[in-house]
């Protein structure tokens, strides 16, 4: 059972992105400062031997053109899981502004909350769920962290770190959101389903049975 005051060290693992999508598309740079390093440690050894003209230079080039290569397709690339990621922190924010705008594109027509506190459906109560319960006792808010699993196209989760302050609020905790588009190439994604992982000093959050 999960301390109600201590961070849980474990949450529920999610799935994994590709190893392209984390190391070319999402960081980029260790791998592309990985080849650069490589590249330039072939031609320290080979710039003294007498393939340092026809070996040595052209790994050299080859290291940076790669380097460069790794570097732009990063740049240009958004991946879902990055997506999603920015997508998470907007909700939050927008949940403790209450910025109507932002946040009802994230919401799917039914999606859900359920916290030990208060349970709703529907997007209509949620955005007056945020405007009425959340924003009036949030002075500010952060996200420290957001992981994502993709368990499909259309489907991911999302867990997000949240520090907040205001008056008789916990100031940390961790939350799950479900979401989902309407195809895989569509950016659309919206919240099906919103609940709390851990609320410090609150003993089952959720209120699950």
């Amino acid at each position: 059972m999960q301390s109600p005051i201590f961070e849980p060290a474990n949450l529920p693992e999610l799935p994994k992105s590709g190893l392209i999508d984390q190391w070319v598309f999402e960081s980029p740079i260790p791998l592309a400062l990985g080849c650069l390093g490589l590249a330039v440690i072939a031609f320290g050894i080979l710039r003294t031997t007498q393939h340092a003209k026809r070996i040595g230079v052209p790994i050299l080039i080859l290291g940076l053109m790669l380097a460069g290569a790794i570097l732009l397709a990063g740049f240009l690339v958004t991946t879902d899981a990055e997506r999603l990621k920015a997508q998470s922190r907007a909700l939050v924010v927008a949940t403790a502004n209450a910025d109507e705008s932002t946040l009802e594109p994230l919401l799917d027509e039914q999606v859900r909350v359920q916290t030990r506190f208060v349970s709703q459906s529907g997007k209509a109560r949620i955005l007056a769920l945020a405007s009425s319960r959340a924003s009036p006792i949030i002075e500010s808010v952060s996200v420290k962290e957001v992981r994502v699993g993709l368990y499909g196209p259309q489907v991911a989760r999302t867990q997000i770190k949240v520090k907040v302050q205001g008056d008789m609020i916990p100031p940390l905790s961790w939350w799950t959101l479900d979401w989902t588009r309407p195809s895989p190439e569509s950016d659309d994604w919206v919240v099906t389903h919103i609940e709390p992982l851990w609320i410090q000093g609150v003993t089952n959050p959720a209120g699950s049975k």
